[in-house]
């Protein structure tokens, strides 16, 4: 089968590695749709702390059961299914407490085996979910980056009707994670670095969409709060911590709370602490999507959420080198990339 290798940081080629057969517990996934997600562009860098060399990458997938080994219920073939299997150890202290969205140890395809930048995929079928009719399998794959938005804006930070709330980051999980908020029926403030994706949080439906490095955010705020600052802040940016974060305390009401959703190559944050600590704001971490596909499923599948906007580029698996430089330095206003075999 086709699959694109990274070698070393930097060096990608489309190989040919050998087919494989499932073994017992194990089911083979012929792929569809893979989007690039911006860990696979930490990976390119060499920055991913659980993505070695050499590796196949991807884990934003669907695509159809093409063969089940011995032992196998949970799919059959033909099976539309999306996500990679079972990412969890089953063995550590989270594991056994029935919290394996907070394993420890936490592997699987795309990081620690080979991912869905390839023609078929060999995986678990734990963790693998049923891509009912309406839904596409394109959408499948993007639902992955919108999960983690749904688990951040519904169980982390549980927004509520009437609340005003700071998405920081226009990328696909922050603009997920505003559509989300307004379905909820939340007044949403939208910021990011880059023209493009502020205008392009202005189309999805956010209040108001602020570039903080040529508009004055906190300002913005009081205005729109009445000086009370947001109830809520959900951070989907990641990697400008020392910026971010400041801004989210600074911006947050007294007694607020900020959701941190964004990766982050530093182990390490600068927050305003006496600010933090005078006025008793919270700050707590949002990880993955213990919730799985289903409700987001219904979200695409009902009309209600498109996720379609969100996909400005297609690409054939080969061009995955040129889809993760585009997204490295975002030309042509690209958002996210589905390739397909």
């Amino acid at each position: 089968m086709k699959a694109v290798m990274l070698h070393e940081p930097g060096k990608m080629e489309l190989v040919e590695l050998p087919d494989r057969e499932p073994g017992p517990g194990e089911v083979v996934v012929k792929v569809e749709a893979c989007s690039i997600c911006g860990s696979d562009l930490e990976g390119y860098h060499g920055l991913h702390p659980k993505i070695s060399f050499p590796r196949v990458m991807g884990h934003e997938t669907a695509g159809v059961v093409e063969a089940v080994g011995a032992g196998v219920a949970e799919v059959q073939v033909g099976d539309r299914v999306a996500g990679t299997g079972n990412k969890a150890c089953e063995s550590c202290a989270a594991c056994s407490a029935g919290h394996p969205d907070q394993c420890k140890n936490p592997g699987g395809a795309g990081f620690t085996t080979h991912g869905a930048y390839a023609e078929r995929l060999v995986t678990r079928p734990q963790g693998l979910e049923l891509v009912p009719e309406g839904v596409s399998l394109e959408e499948a794959a993007v639902a992955q980056p919108v999960g983690i938005a749904n688990h951040a804006v519904m169980s982390r930070a549980e927004v509520q009707e009437g609340e005003t709330i700071l998405v920081q980051g226009c990328g696909p999980i922050g603009l997920s994670a505003m559509m989300l908020s307004k379905l909820r029926g939340a007044r949403v403030i939208s910021t990011d670095i880059v023209d493009y994706r502020c205008r392009r949080g202005r189309e999805l439906g956010a209040d108001l969409a602020v570039n903080v490095h040529e508009e004055d955010l906190l300002a913005s705020i009081r205005d729109l709060t009445e000086g009370r600052g947001v109830d809520k802040v959900i951070e989907c940016v990641g990697g400008d911590q020392d910026e971010t974060l400041p801004q989210a305390v600074k911006g947050v009401k007294d007694g607020g709370l900020v959701v941190v959703v964004g990766s982050f190559a530093q182990d390490r944050a600068t927050i305003p602490i006496i600010d933090f600590k005078f006025s008793e704001k919270r700050i707590i971490g949002s990880q993955g999507m213990p919730e799985g596909y289903g409700g987001i499923f219904e979200l695409i599948g009902s009309g209600e959420l498109d996720v379609q906007p969100l996909i400005t580029h297609r690409m054939h698996l080969e061009e995955a080198h040129r889809g993760l430089q585009l997204m490295d330095v975002k030309g042509e206003e690209v958002m996210k990339i589905v390739l397909s075999p």
